[in-house]
């Protein structure tokens, strides 16, 4: 009767470590699609703050492609349109106010048109800085 007492307990102990076994297994593979997951959404999100950044200090990036399986490809898509859009707006701007300094340059004669000639110079300066596409590189 001893031996089928301590034979059962045995298969239970045994029976326990298997299905701990098989639940740490399971969180670990869990743990693991959740964080390629994440990965695949925090990814762009980073991507797309980083971009974000470098237009708030005043220049358009080169906007690169998002890794293949990615997430939220359309919504990156629809941001890249977004700020080529904002891009080609200011290129033109800065072309009208290049025209306009051609134009006005020779017909300043009084020191103030020279200087609205001047400030119309360097908006466009600071535009064609802004639209010149940097490449940024290694993301922080």
């Amino acid at each position: 009767a001893y031996a089928e007492g301590r034979g059962t307990a045995d298969s239970s102990s045994t029976l326990v470590w298997v299905m701990a076994a098989l639940a740490l297994s399971m969180a670990a593979a869990l743990s693991l699609v959740g964080v390629m997951i994440t990965h695949r959404v925090a990814g762009p999100v980073h991507v797309m703050n980083h971009y974000l950044n470098v237009l708030a200090g005043g220049r358009y990036p080169i906007m690169r492609p998002l890794r293949k399986g990615d997430e939220l490809q359309r919504f990156f898509e629809t941001f890249q349109s977004a700020i080529e859009s904002l891009r080609s707006r200011e290129a033109d701007e800065a072309d009208a106010l290049r025209n306009a300094v051609a134009v006005l340059s020779p017909l300043a004669s009084t020191e103030q048109m020279k200087a609205l000639v001047s400030q119309l110079q360097a908006m466009h300066d600071r535009k064609r800085d802004a639209t010149d596409q940097v490449d940024v590189g290694k993301m922080e």
